[in-house]
């Protein structure tokens, strides 16, 4: 299936291919982020999920599964993007592996 993808070098968007089941995926891991039941586990998978989270307190970490629950559920993939990028910088910099 094309999709739009991600931006290209001047900021265009670019097609991308993706697969029904990556897109299957995807669309289930939209309807259960928006059940509370099943977004309420998501702080505590963050860090198997994404290793670099695990340097991120608590309260960081329901705020990286809030605005990520947001973004899938809206089913927003640059949001998505911009989520993940953004929240990487700060575990990075907590875990000092990166400066900012």
């Amino acid at each position: 299936m094309l999709r739009p993808g991600p931006r290209g070098s001047k900021g265009e968007r670019v097609a991308a291919i993706v697969s029904e089941s990556t897109l299957a995926m995807s669309q289930l891991l939209a309807v259960l982020l928006a059940s509370e039941m099943a977004a309420s586990a998501l702080p505590a998978v963050l860090s198997a999920a994404f290793p670099w989270a695990s340097s991120l307190p608590d309260d960081h970490l329901k705020a990286f599964a809030g605005e990520l629950r947001e973004a899938v559920v809206a089913e927003l993939p640059e949001r998505v993007e911009r989520v993940l990028i953004n929240w990487r910088a700060v575990g990075e910099v907590r875990a000092g592996t990166r400066t900012t």
